[in-house]
């Protein structure tokens, strides 16, 4: 993966520019954290939540999905979670960070959609088994967001001297 903009980068652009990241990567987060706290809220986090969301459950009267809620569901996601991942990979490319550790987190993120994506699917019609695939999936997904993240906003703000000449402090 060739870095596609080499000149530009976060540390040094204008404040506003960093404030316009700094909301989005916020934003990503709420979004996340909100997810977090709505699949406790269906499933408990559990294997077995997990399990019974998708295949059914005689203790709570539960229906399995239908083929028409996963295809949905998938439908969905299928074109929300990748550009979202896009999107922080590009942010991510706009750091210092080595482009080693940039591939990594851009295949491990993708990655994690893909689990994601493919495990409703596989606890539906295969096994109970392949709830460990979605947690896998959201484990990688939640860890490289956050360091995607951590990085930008680090570069952003702590980091204090520019890589170009020039001072921010003349910022308008």
């Amino acid at each position: 993966m060739k870095n596609f903009n080499q000149r530009f980068k976060l540390r040094d652009s204008d404040r506003h520019i960093r404030l316009l990241y700094t909301q989005f990567l916020l934003l990503m987060l709420v979004g996340f954290l909100f997810s977090f706290f709505w699949a406790h809220s269906m499933t408990g986090l559990s294997p077995e939540g997990i399990a019974a969301h998708y295949r059914g459950s005689d203790a709570t009267f539960g229906e399995p999905m239908s083929f028409r809620e996963l295809a949905e569901i998938t439908h969905f996601h299928l074109f929300t979670m990748p550009v979202v991942f896009m999107i922080l990979v590009h942010v991510l490319f706009l750091t210092n960070v080595s482009h080693a550790l940039k591939q990594w987190l851009s295949w491990l993120s993708f990655a994690g959609v893909g689990l994601d994506l493919l495990s409703p699917w596989l606890i539906s019609y295969v096994s109970p088994v392949f709830v460990l695939t979605m947690l896998t999936g959201d484990t990688l997904m939640m860890a490289s967001f956050l360091v995607m993240m951590w990085i930008p906003l680090y570069e952003m703000w702590i980091m204090r001297q520019p890589l170009m000449a020039g001072k921010r402090g003349e910022e308008s």
